[in-house]
């Protein structure tokens, strides 16, 4: 036990009280020789004031556990979600119909306000059906895009905020009114471009959400466009 007359610091003892924390449910003639104080009129004991820690502890781990519950479920709605659209798409017997199903399934199945297409192009742009839709072309070198930047080089979806350069590209008049998006690129090498789907609310779209559904919706609208405009055009 070592010399019993060397004195042991304060850090010493805490760390040792650490280590043993059932040292009084063990030698509980050792509370005997403790010095307890009656706690003033008003205050709260060591074992309550343990109580409540542990009872803020364990409601705080609840919230955690129940953001998570919840989250899968929005997960697997749009998972749900994605893999109807999917199947729509490749169901499209042209151009038209191709688009038509995209916008108005993301519509209605996302709650959204508005969404919006924007195709790229090279040396030319291609025909693009008679629809009344938020659907336009660019080129794929447009310096509107470079707002764009990081999310093309990342090919990654991105949900939240949006700046007011990109709102202002994606929806046009409805840019104020649009608080929260989802905004993937359409593919990658080359990218065929930008697909956004636009909320009022600022908390339906939020950086929690899974993307690799949405990723994967991307690279089938991407796949299907590119079959109708290569082979159909």
């Amino acid at each position: 036990m070592g010399d019993a007359g060397k004195q042991i610091t304060l850090a010493e003892l805490e760390a040792y009280l650490q280590s043993h924390p059932d040292i009084f449910l063990q030698h509980p003639e050792l509370l005997e020789t403790l010095e307890l104080h009656q706690s003033p009129e008003g205050t709260i004991s060591l074992a309550q004031k343990q109580q409540q820690r542990l009872k803020e502890k364990n409601k705080q781990l609840n919230e955690q556990l129940h953001a998570l519950i919840d989250n899968a479920h929005s997960n697997a709605e749009l998972q749900q979600r994605v893999h109807a659209l999917c199947l729509s798409l490749l169901d499209a017997a042209d151009l038209g119909s191709l688009i038509k199903n995209l916008m108005e399934e993301l519509q209605q199945e996302f709650a959204a306000d508005d969404v919006a297409v924007r195709l790229f192009y090279g040396d030319k742009p291609f025909k693009l059906p008679d629809l009344k839709a938020n659907v336009g072309q660019l080129h794929a070198d447009d310096t509107k895009l470079r707002s764009f930047d990081n999310l093309l080089s990342k090919q990654k979806p991105i949900c939240g905020r949006l700046t007011k350069a990109q709102k202002a590209l994606l929806f046009n008049d409805k840019a104020d009114d649009i608080q929260s998006v989802a905004c993937l690129p359409l593919g990658h090498e080359p990218c065929a471009g930008l697909l956004a789907i636009g909320s009022q609310d600022p908390n339906r779209f939020h950086a929690d959400m899974a993307t690799d559904y949405l990723s994967f919706l991307g690279e089938v609208f991407m796949r299907v466009l590119r079959y109708h405009t290569h082979n159909h055009g």
